[in-house]
């Protein structure tokens, strides 16, 4: 196994990281950019349902749409993205998701707004967060180095759960006031801010020069699957991810329906209860770094998860007036427990990878792991329709709670402290 230095304590990280002038307009990117793309995720749903009257199966369609790509070209994403300027795929992600944004206020001034419309987009959105996602995380070893990978991708992980605590209060609060279209138009206005950050770094990484030309496909797809398959604690990761995202996506899809069309919450009201769950992520964020220093990255890779994923019980419990708080507070510690998780399995699985494989490795993750999302999309949507939304929230806790057990295997458990890449 490769072995990298990782320091335990991330002070004098982070303290390079706060004079480091690409990584701080990478991050004020990743903020704009995240922020938009939560206010769309209340935004395409509400529209749907509010507007469109969509049915429980229309608005899972239209979360499986969102993130359909994931299952369709994130293996392809990662081969090209391994061949290309890493910041040169952000801005042309962030510059086609605006573009596809704008035209639903567009159309919608014309009354021309369909269902058909807003797959499309969702489509769209969703190839753009895939090749986003997969280069991002790529740029950011480039960048800071593999030295301050743990701090660096604490910070992101940080300014990721912000922009959830913003992002949907906000996405509420501007389907209230200027209308569902409106607030994607604000979206659209995020991606464009996002990528004039991006393109004032400086200077661009190298292009990485590879033999043979034009990458080929059939060969090279399965790199990143190989490399993941013949880890073991990353065959675990993925699992985990696995059984997580496809009932965290049936719920999602559970949500506008149980809390807008059962028990009446405003598209305000929704966005604050939906934008309260990103607590649980910014406080996890937060004290990422000292919980791996205290326990060790090995330890973090599940300990979060025992602690927290519990409290996921409480969700099924909303109601009318106060127990409504019920929801947010369950899925604020699941979200809290996984931020901690995550900073630790992205260090890890960033520390041992081969540089020239982070594009397809990180693709291969996304595939295995994401894929299951647009899946549980329409799981969520049979969940509805087959035992109504109660049950089937039920249904999605119990499922996101069972999903920690993977992380109890043997090969996770017998790591040692340092998770074997050099933590010192």
């Amino acid at each position: 196994m490769t072995t990298v230095d990782v320091p335990e304590r991330a002070r004098p990280a982070d303290d390079l990281l706060r004079s480091h002038r690409g990584f701080r307009l990478l991050l004020a990117s990743d903020v704009v950019s995240r922020t938009g793309g939560h206010v769309a995720l209340v935004a395409l749903p509400l529209l749907a349902v509010l507007v469109l009257d969509a049915s429980a199966q229309q608005v899972g369609l239209l979360v499986a749409a969102s993130t359909l790509a994931f299952l369709v070209v994130a293996l392809p994403a990662g081969v090209w993205v391994d061949r290309l300027r890493q910041r040169s795929v952000l801005v042309a992600a962030d510059l086609v998701r605006a573009l596809v944004l704008l035209s639903v206020p567009v159309t919608a001034a014309f009354g021309a707004l369909s269902l058909g419309q807003l797959y499309v987009v969702a489509l769209v959105i969703g190839v753009g967060n895939v090749f986003f996602d997969v280069a991002q995380q790529g740029y950011v070893t480039y960048l800071v180095g593999k030295d301050r990978l743990l701090a660096g991708f604490s910070k992101l992980e940080v300014a990721g759960n912000g922009s959830q605590l913003a992002g949907p209060p906000l996405g509420g609060a501007l389907v209230q006031v200027i209308t569902a279209s409106g607030a994607l138009a604000f979206n659209a206005v995020a991606h464009l801010a996002s990528a004039w950050l991006l393109g004032r770094i400086r200077p661009p990484e190298p292009q990485v020069h590879r033999p043979g030309g034009r990458p080929r496909l059939g060969r090279e797809l399965t790199i990143g699957v190989r490399y993941v398959a013949g880890q073991p604690i990353l065959r675990l990761v993925v699992l985990h991810g696995m059984i997580a995202l496809l009932f965290e996506y049936a719920l999602l899809t559970v949500q506008p329906l149980l809390l807008v069309n059962t028990l009446g919450l405003s598209p305000a009201a929704y966005g604050l209860v939906t934008g309260a769950v990103a607590v649980g992520g910014v406080v996890g964020s937060v004290f990422a770094n000292r919980f791996v220093a205290t326990f060790g990255i090995a330890r973090t890779l599940w300990l979060p998860f025992a602690v927290t994923f519990p409290l996921l019980l409480l969700m099924p419990l909303v109601g009318q007036g106060w127990l409504v708080a019920l929801y947010p507070i369950g899925y604020a510690a699941y979200i809290g427990g996984s931020a901690i998780q995550n900073v630790a399995q992205i260090t890890y699985r960033q520390a041992i990878c081969p540089p020239e494989l982070h594009g397809r490795m990180n693709s291969a993750m996304r595939f295995l792991m994401w894929g299951m999302m647009p899946v549980g999309g329409l799981f969520g949507g049979f969940l509805v329709q087959a035992v109504g939304e109660r049950t089937a929230l039920w249904v999605c806790a119990v499922g996101m709670l069972a999903s920690l057990l993977p992380m109890l295997g043997r090969p996770v458990l017998r790591l040692p402290r340092d998770a074997g890449i050099g933590q010192g």
